[in-house]
């Protein structure tokens, strides 16, 4: 019933997307009033989704002592689930930077004219926006250290509700993505014509390819030193991966691939804790679409990326993609949220993206392997995996 429902929802959405393009052609005068929608859609998902972040910091940080007394399993993750998301949020930046999505999407010489005072007049406030909204986040981090650590059982069951709340509130406002897809997509082809389609088809190549580099360098070495090939582990688990694609939900795929790991030898005790934490901290997939979108969109409003820019891109995202957990859509609501604390490039441009969002399945598939692989490699590195039980369910000679 789920899939059914998130196949019913991507077909409204591709509807609204091909009727935004032929509206944009046929009436583009009228295609421009629509702007105030897209930024109003934008603007509240960017109001509810950094609260949510939040108190979702605040969450994970007061469940995070128990890790602490995992000792040296949870360093070792730890440090295994900074590494993988650092990679993969590089790799996504870096594949942008290369192919150039978005330097397509506003062309001739008066455009860039036109964009560059908006930036400069806004680079005083938005900084300020940053440090403010970065300090914000990080609060949140101590907050729910505090809770637990005082046992204040009223002050995490407040968070959580919040936090619920805000997930509902969420849930409602894309239930209205397909009227802002539609919104984006003919102001956008309205004002640019039939061609500013083409970056966002470069951006979907760019988003692919990054997330297949992301599988092959970053997880493909991490099972290669395990003892494991990439490519046996992937048709192992093509079951839950067609059924994560098929909800549009990587939460689907979470108790099929506990049952796998455990068949391929991961102990039990172990998938327990790494997995649910891997679906907290190790969203790959997830840094990749966010890393390769905060440089389409510079590029798309014709900002000049300094080394300051995209250390901040690379702090803010490490921190607002944990929030990408358990909120249908979350790959756009966190790419709001991380543009609007970013404050680098205008938030209504954000919606550009709204309409090809859920053609991004390389972002669910590239985290289901990445949680898969996580358990493997960890299991590995602290002793505790059945190898013979592992090389009998991949098909391996011994």
């Amino acid at each position: 019933m789920r899939g059914a429902g998130a196949l019913r929802s991507s077909r409204v959405l591709v509807g609204a997307v091909f009727a935004g393009i032929v509206v944009g052609l046929v009436a583009p005068a009228w295609a421009l009033r629509l702007k105030p929608l897209v930024e109003v859609f934008v603007t509240l998902l960017g109001w509810l989704a950094l609260p949510l972040l939040v108190c979702m910091l605040a969450a994970s940080s007061a469940d995070a002592r128990h890790g602490l007394r995992l000792g040296r399993l949870g360093m070792v993750a730890a440090l295994y689930f900074a590494a993988m998301s650092l990679l993969s949020l590089v790799l996504g930046m870096l594949t942008a930077w290369l192919l150039e999505p978005g330097t397509a999407l506003y062309p001739g010489p008066g455009a860039a004219v036109a964009a560059t005072p908006r930036v400069s007049l806004d680079r005083v406030s938005g900084l300020t926006a940053l440090h403010v909204n970065v300090v914000l986040l990080l609060f949140a981090i101590p907050v729910g250290l505090l809770v637990r650590a005082c046992a204040a059982s009223r002050v995490g069951d407040a968070i959580e509700r919040c936090r619920a709340f805000l997930l509902r509130a969420i849930n409602l406002l894309l239930l209205f993505s397909p009227l802002a897809a539609f919104s984006a997509v003919a102001y956008t082809v309205g004002r640019y014509g039939a061609h500013a389609l083409l970056p966002l088809l470069a951006f979907i190549v760019a988003v692919n390819l990054a997330s297949l580099l992301f599988v092959i360098i970053g997880l493909g070495t991490a099972l290669r030193l395990a003892g494991m090939p990439l490519l046996r582990l992937v048709a192992y688990l093509r079951d839950e991966l067609v059924l994560v694609a098929a909800t549009g939900s990587s939460m689907a795929g979470l108790t099929p691939l506990a049952l796998k790991l455990d068949r391929l030898g991961c102990p039990r005790a172990l998938t327990a804790v790494v997995l649910p934490l891997s679906y907290s901290f190790n969203l790959s997939g997830t840094y990749v679409y966010i890393g390769a979108a905060l440089v389409f969109l510079a590029q798309a409003a014709q900002v000049a990326l300094g080394v300051e820019q995209l250390l901040a891109m690379i702090g803010v995202a490490l921190l607002t993609s944990r929030a990408a957990i358990g909120v249908a859509g979350s790959g756009f609501a966190t790419l709001a949220t991380t543009v609007s604390v970013l404050r680098i490039v205008p938030l209504d441009m954000v919606a550009i993206l709204l309409g090809i969002d859920r053609t991004m399945k390389c972002r669910l598939l590239t985290n289901v392997i990445g949680h898969g692989v996580a358990c493997i490699a960890l299991a590995a590195c602290v002793g505790g995996l059945d190898r013979a039980a592992a090389r009998r369910e991949l098909g391996l000679r011994s």
